[in-house]
């Protein structure tokens, strides 16, 4: 499923770009198929792009590196995780 308002599918070339775009981070959250996310799927999830790293405790989520092995794997053709990078409203 795609959400072409929402996000684009993870793939290793737009993790690259994002890199390139001196994003260093990304904000992990989770969604259901139908984009609520009052309620987590475990191999779904949304990640917004994101420059530097809060310094608020209170702002504190679930953060990943852009060069992660484990964003590279989900980016992989033969994952089963389903990630969308957030394509409006970067986090930072």
């Amino acid at each position: 499923m795609t959400n072409a308002r929402r996000g684009a599918r993870l793939t290793a070339q737009n993790l690259q770009n994002l890199k390139d775009l001196g994003f260093r981070f990304v904000l992990i959250k989770g969604y259901t198929p139908d984009w609520r996310a009052d309620s987590i799927s475990l191999n779904h999830f949304i990640l917004a792009p994101v420059k530097h790293l809060p310094e608020d405790p209170a702002e504190k989520e679930i953060y990943e590196p852009i060069d992660s092995e484990i964003l590279l794997d989900w980016a992989s053709p033969n994952s089963e995780v389903i990630a969308f990078i957030q394509t409006e409203g970067y986090v930072r």
